[in-house]
């Protein structure tokens, strides 16, 4: 799944789905382009011109993300607070790409030292991040049980507890 951002880094995401779209036949993708009609179209386009409309997918805004998280291996997308907490929850390795400064970098520096997520930064050949993370099972099994460890399954109880309690 492959999450679009509305605004910031649409050049990156752009170039995400493009990367996936000429290089990796054997994958379905599901791109999300949220409210951002002109990323929206650039995706169909992309898709379109490469013929792959039967294995990629396009969305505007959804509020369907924890049933697409359910049928997903992985998740691509800027580290915010809520998709972060949602694919720790579905227990997905995390491919993270254009973090805002400041609270989402540290959020990408914290996922990638627990090893759930991999960070493609600037420097990075997108490509070879790629192939290295799809041709390794043991990395991706490794990161899916690592999400799935750093996940706080009973958080809301929890915290439900605690104000209860005060």
């Amino acid at each position: 799944m492959l999450d679009g951002e509305f605004g910031l880094g649409k050049s990156k995401t752009y170039n995400m789905l493009k990367t996936l779209v000429q290089n990796f036949q054997n994958i379905q993708v599901v791109a999300i382009s949220g409210r951002n009609e002109k990323m929206k179209r650039s995706f169909e386009y992309l898709v379109t011109e490469a013929h792959r409309e039967d294995s990629i997918k396009i969305l505007d805004y959804t509020t369907k993300i924890p049933e697409l998280m359910s049928i997903s291996d992985m998740v691509i997308t800027k580290p915010g607070g809520l998709t972060t907490t949602e694919s720790l929850a579905s227990g997905l390795p995390i491919i993270v790409i254009n973090p805002i400064p400041g609270q989402e970098e540290e959020n990408a520096e914290f996922l990638e030292n627990m090893k759930v997520a991999v960070w493609i930064k600037k420097k990075d050949n997108t490509k070879e991040v790629l192939q290295n993370i799809f041709n390794s099972t043991e990395l991706m099994t490794k990161m899916k049980v690592n999400a799935r460890l750093l996940a706080k399954r009973n958080s809301c109880k929890d915290i439900c507890e605690t104000v209860l309690k005060m």
